[in-house]
């Protein structure tokens, strides 16, 4: 499906500075996105910073050797926002999910485009592009950049759209490992990146701290519904223990998912004290995206999240009976 890229390229050659964003706790769809992005609009000549929310996740830190990724800090950079004159918000679905930078924006009377590829995009914006039958936003990204001439893609900007392809196809065993997908990553392989390379970065250079988290957690899943539902809890405790950071955290949900027989993995990570975020993933036989919805989360079919202002027992009281309803039905 080729998108009316028409009215989002007119707004970006009149732009004079744009400011590039994606979701709190940006993964490699979101990182990928901005990185292309912004090394397109350097070729092209145009402005741009990249600002979010949260933290920079290590494993991503090869995309940007130069270090032009920002944390937003309010004090800092609420009156620099004024600087900006358009804004890109990647793979977001709802503008609660920009975080506290998002809310500051909304104050803002900037132009502001999407490009997404979540089943349901609330997320109110001059100017969207949202494909949920994309395999990943980057591949969204490349179209956009293609549209514009492909002489401007190099191996930095073919390398970030690779990373947000393989991490939102789990490596290209999701269900959106399409043939769109593969055709994708074929086209990327003509600029000399190296799959083998960008693997070992994202998946093989985890801390012993964050391996030593997952240890405790490994002994401490719950395990209900005949084994079809495993879920658990990381405290603020157990991150001091382990020495871990919270943006180590990326892939627990998913590990827990491929044990045999679990059909729906549940994370609950205490971020803060009473600030709960619940990681929600699916084998593919009950839709999670329909329990975050209930709590005022969201995302993809088989992979979702949400936030709960609760203390963790608060929160697994709170969203494992939909959990439990949902795995009963689809048994039923």
């Amino acid at each position: 499906m080729q998108h009316n890229w028409k009215p989002i390229i007119s707004q970006l050659k009149s732009a004079g500075k744009i400011l590039l964003t994606t979701h709190v706790n940006p993964d490699g769809d979101g990182i990928g996105s901005e990185i292309a992005m912004y090394h397109f609009l350097l070729k092209m000549n145009i402005g741009s910073e990249i600002i979010n929310s949260s933290a920079f996740p290590e494993e991503y830190a090869f995309l940007d050797p130069e270090k032009v990724i920002q944390q937003y800090i309010p004090e800092r950079d609420f009156q620099r926002l004024k600087e900006f004159d358009l804004i890109f918000i990647f793979d977001v679905g709802g503008i609660t999910r920009t975080g506290i930078l998002g809310d500051d924006l909304a104050k803002m009377k900037i132009p502001c485009i999407c490009i997404d590829h979540h089943p349901e995009n609330h997320i109110v914006c001059d100017y969207k592009v949202v494909d949920d039958k994309a395999p990943a936003t980057t591949c969204l990204v490349y179209e956009l950049i293609k549209e514009i001439g492909i002489e401007h893609i190099d191996k930095q900007i073919a390398e970030a759209v690779y990373v947000g392809l393989m991490t939102d196809t789990g490596s290209f065993r999701f269900e959106n490992a399409n043939k769109k997908a593969f055709r994708v990553a074929s086209e990327l392989l003509e600029y000399d990146i190296r799959p083998d390379e960008i693997f070992k970065h994202v998946y093989e250079s985890y801390s012993r701290q964050r391996m030593g988290l997952l240890g405790t957690v490994l002994q401490s899943v719950h395990y209900e519904n005949d084994g079809k539902l495993a879920w658990f809890t990381i405290s603020q405790d157990d991150l001091k223990k382990a020495g871990a950071q919270l943006d180590e955290i990326g892939g627990f949900t998913d590990f827990i998912r491929s044990i045999k027989g679990v059909e729906v993995s549940i994370m609950f990570l205490e971020v803060e004290s009473k600030k709960i975020r619940v990681n929600f993933r699916s084998k593919g036989k009950v839709v999670v995206n329909q329990i975050a919805r209930k709590f005022g989360g969201g995302g993809h079919f088989f992979a979702a999240g949400l936030t709960v202002e609760d203390t963790l027992d608060g929160a697994t009281l709170l969203v494992l009976p939909e959990a439990r309803k949902a795995i009963k039905q689809k048994k039923e």
